[in-house]
This record gives C-alpha cells, sequence and structure tokens, in this order.
C-alpha cells in the first residue's frame, strides 16, 4: 500500500469514530503546453480563452453565459388570473410606507399580465453600469423611493389639471437584468423587455442605466414597428454619433448612428437636442448634416432664444412616431447634479418638463427612456431623482390628454392661468 493510500484509510477509518468529513483533494489538471500553441493578442492561446484563435473577432462565451438573464422559473407559483397586482396595504400611499413601485402603480410580471390588465403605459427598469463614470445601475430602483412629502399615487398635472392616475392605466413592469460583462448580451435583453411592453399595445417608459440604453430602444422599435416607420428625439449635451464602437458594434455614444447604419431609421428622422459638450473632432457634425439629421445645438437655443427654438423642434417633429431618449445631463448640471457626466449651460428642469410633456400631447409616443441618472453622485435630497419623476409625470400628463382628444402641444387648464377674481 502506498504512503498515500495508507493515509486516506487512516482518515477514513478516523471519521467512523469523530463524525469528520473527509476531504480527498482533486488531482491539479495537466500544465497546459502554453509555447506550442497559436498566439492570440501575442498571448498564448489557453490564457485568453474568450478569444477564437482562428478568428480574432470573434468573442468566446462560457458555457454560463446567460446565468444573468434566465427568467425564474413559475411553474411552481400559486396559480393566479393574469393581471397586474397592487402591492399596497394601505391608500394613502406615501414613501416612507408605501412598497416601493413607480407612483405607487400596480405591479405587472409577465406580458400576459399587461395584455389582461389593458396597461396604457408600463414603467420598466433598465439597469446598466457600461459609461466609465458608474453608478447608473442604481437608478432603476432608487427612482421608486423619491424623497419628497407628495404621496406616490396622486397624479393631477399643474399645468393641465389632468389626473394621469385616473385616466390611464399605469404599472410598474419590474426591472431587466443586466450581464454586468456582456454589453450585447445586456442590450438584448432589455430590448426583448421592451418589445414584451410594446407587442401589448402599452408605452414603454424606461429608467435606464447608461445611454447604451438607446440601442435597446431602438431595437424594440424596429422590431415591434419595422424598420423606417418611426423617429427618435435624443436629448443629451453629448452628440453620441461616434464611428468607434470599441469592438462592442454600438455602445452609449454611438447608438443612434447605428441605428441608421443598419438601416432601421431615416436620417430626417433623426433629431437631437441640447448638444453643448467639447468634442474631439468636427467631422461628428458632418455626419449629422450628411445623413439629414435635424439637430439643435445649445448655440442655437442661446442665440435664437428656447421659445423660438423648441417650436422649430415641434415642427419638425409633428406627426411622427416618435422613440424618446432623455439623457438626464441634457439639463444643467445645478438642476440635476447626480448624472453621469455633468456640463454646464442646459436646459432648466422646467424647460426639460414642458418639453417632454409637449411632446407627448402633440406626438404619437411610443417609448420614451430616462438615462445617465447615477444616485451615487446625486446630492443628499435626490434632486436629480425629482426632477425625472417629474418629467415622468408630465409625460403621463401628455398621454392622458392625448387620449382625451388634445393635441395642441401648448395646452394648459385655464385654471392654473388665472385665478378669476376680479
Amino acid at each position: 500500500m502506498s504512503k498515500l493510500s495508507s493515509i486516506k484509510t487512516l482518515l477514513a477509518a478516523s471519521t467512523m469514530y469523530t463524525g469528520l468529513t473527509m476531504i480527498v483533494l482533486a488531482e491539479d489538471p495537466a500544465s497546459p503546453d502554453l509555447q506550442s500553441q497559436p498566439k492570440v493578442d501575442g498571448l498564448p492561446a489557453d490564457l485568453v480563452p474568450w478569444r477564437d484563435p482562428n478568428n480574432p473577432n470573434v468573442i468566446i462565451l462560457d458555457d454560463d453565459s446567460k446565468a444573468f438573464l434566465t427568467r425564474r422559473d413559475r411553474s411552481e407559483d400559486l396559480e393566479r388570473t393574469p393581471g397586474p397586482i397592487n402591492m399596497q396595504r394601505y391608500a394613502e400611499q406615501w414613501s416612507k410606507w408605501a412598497f416601493p413601485t413607480y407612483l405607487g402603480a400596480p405591479v405587472a410580471l409577465t406580458p400576459e399580465d399587461l395584455k389582461a390588465g389593458e396597461v396604457d403605459v408600463a414603467i420598466v427598469g433598465l439597469p446598466s453600469d457600461f459609461n466609465p463614470s458608474g453608478g447608473q445601475g442604481w437608478a432603476a430602483n432608487q427612482m421608486r423611493i423619491i424623497r419628497t412629502i407628495d404621496t406616490a399615487n396622486k397624479g393631477v398635472d399643474p399645468h393641465t389639471h389632468v389626473n394621469y392616475m385616473k385616466e390611464l392605466n399605469i404599472v410598474d413592469y419590474g426591472n431587466a437584468a443586466q450581464n454586468p460583462f456582456q454589453l450585447g448580451m445586456s442590450l438584448g435583453e432589455h430590448a426583448r423587455v421592451l418589445t414584451e411592453i410594446l407587442d401589448s399595445g402599452a408605452i414603454a417608459i424606461a429608467i435606464g442605466g447608461d445611454h447604451g440604453t438607446e440601442a435597446a430602444g431602438h431595437m424594440a422599435m424596429v422590431n415591434h414597428f419595422g424598420p423606417k416607420n418611426y423617429a427618435t428625439v435624443h436629448f443629451d449635451a453629448h452628440q453620441d454619433v461616434y464611428d468607434t464602437s470599441l469592438g462592442a458594434f454600438t455602445h452609449g455614444g454611438r447608438a443612434r448612428r447605428w441605428a441608421w447604419e443598419n438601416g432601421w431609421i431615416k436620417g430626417k428622422d433623426l433629431h437631437s437636442v441640447g448638444m453643448r459638450s467639447p468634442y474631439g473632432d468636427p467631422k461628428l457634425v458632418d455626419w449629422q448634416r450628411e445623413v439629414g439629421e435635424q439637430y439643435h445645438y445649445m448655440p442655437e437655443f442661446e442665440r435664437n432664444g428656447f421659445e423660438e427654438t423648441w417650436k422649430k423642434v415641434l415642427e419638425e417633429v409633428k406627426g411622427k412616431r416618435l422613440h424618446i431618449s432623455f439623457d438626464v445631463d441634457a439639463i444643467d448640471p445645478a438642476h440635476v447634479p447626480g448624472v453621469s457626466n455633468p456640463d454646464p449651460g442646459g436646459f432648466t428642469a422646467l424647460e426639460a418638463i414642458r418639453m417632454v410633456r409637449e411632446l407627448a400631447i402633440q406626438n404619437d409616443v411610443a417609448m420614451i427612456e430616462f438615462d445617465e441618472y447615477s444616485p451615487l453622485y446625486d446630492d443628499t435630497h435626490y434632486n436629480t431623482a425629482i426632477v425625472i419623476d417629474r418629467m415622468m409625470r408630465a409625460f403621463l400628463a401628455g398621454v392622458a390628454l392625448r387620449k382625451k382628444g388634445i393635441t395642441d402641444p401648448n395646452y394648459m387648464d385655464p385654471v392654473v392661468l388665472d385665478h378669476g377674481v376680479k
């Protein structure tokens, strides 16, 4: 008997009397022959197993690559009738004791819930953290807990007097998963969840992470409506039309350019508003002009005034089915400190709220995303979250007015414009 076998026998015998668990060490794997392997990026292939040595553009995924995106098995759940579920115990939903859902709305878990509930608007979280600044992945859940004195479920818009909580069936559709290591897989899952909302006939409001969310928005729009059947309005301090994909096909800095390159959207249906950040190459503006994008940099607002320039934007998008991608850094950081890439000289919070409301009144908006909010950078009162909440509510007011047949973007209720005292 070898020395090793004797030790194993003694250990096994001792466990009969002491109750100890015997540990048998696995044999070490054989050493790889690194020198004879093909080189990938100057390294032996075994050192970079995610690269195909025969095709340097192929990334190989491990067997458990979909672990983050696997849907939960619901077969053991209690049977229930499909439809939204109200998670609240009390009628008054103050944020300190309410179950945290968007606007205190009921929860829908499946596409069947959306259809059975005849949902008008589904709000969904799309966490993602691929911006180098970080923190955007926390935005989706942070937006469910707004620290103001308002009760979550009260919804009379102060500009139009419409009660969107009563006019619309609104649900919280939970969060889509993120694969934190694979941007493309995350975008695919986000587009899948957005498509579920669109296919149900509902409007999607997405609380995004980084601005890569816009790519998922385009994927869902073209998947549901088909190519060149929608327009996008892109609010941003940055151009986001880079021609470099960094090997990822797309990212937060080139989503709408990627959509155009794929033939999903017409150049004249690209609309961008609010750009003002320094950029590295004038050719980026050349690209916008060459494809026919209708853009409005902040210098135009500065020179011609907000009223005239915004009126021009409304005219350009009139009659179009819209996908709105709102990078919160389009707003001046004095109003929204909690953004990934702040840039001074942006819109006021009031202007942002107004723009979102007026687009929702005038146009058939299928989807809106709010991106690049990072709670890690917000102030102690979470004012950025409050501004996004008010934009979301303004959008819902616009949708509710449109449902009632009002399509004039300048509509305001007379009672909020004149006190009536003589």
